[in-house]
């Protein structure tokens, strides 16, 4: 019998809409994306850019904080995706994303912004 998705995930996802940022070259460009849900240990979120299942990213996440986003940056490889066809016939990209690389510091960051908002 196969696991379900859910019971292979080792930590619990949370819906929460916010944005992301890749960087794509050295000179500030950035692509955005957007989060649907996130967890420790990844998120899933839509594109209009494409990547490849295993492209490794550095991701920096843009949490929403009364005082301002908050950015964490953590290194990231695309371990789902998904191409929408839209009625415009621009391609739309579902992605899921498993976090690689974070700091202690960023890993603390987002848990407690996982626990302030997993109600």
């Amino acid at each position: 019998m196969s696991r379900t998705i859910a019971e292979r995930r080792s930590h619990a996802r949370f819906p929460h809409k916010l944005d992301i940022r890749i960087p794509e070259d050295g000179r500030g460009t950035f692509a955005r994306l957007v989060a649907s849900d996130l967890s420790l240990g990844g998120l899933f979120c839509s594109s209009s850019k494409d990547y490849a299942e295993m492209t490794r990213l550095e991701v920096q996440l843009e949490l929403p904080d009364p005082a301002g986003p908050e950015t964490i940056a953590v290194e990231a490889v695309v371990v789902r995706r998904k191409e929408l066809k839209s009625a415009s016939g621009e391609g739309r990209f579902e992605l899921g994303l498993f976090f690689t690389s974070m700091s202690d510091e960023a890993r603390e960051r987002l848990a407690r912004f996982l626990a302030a908002h997993a109600s």
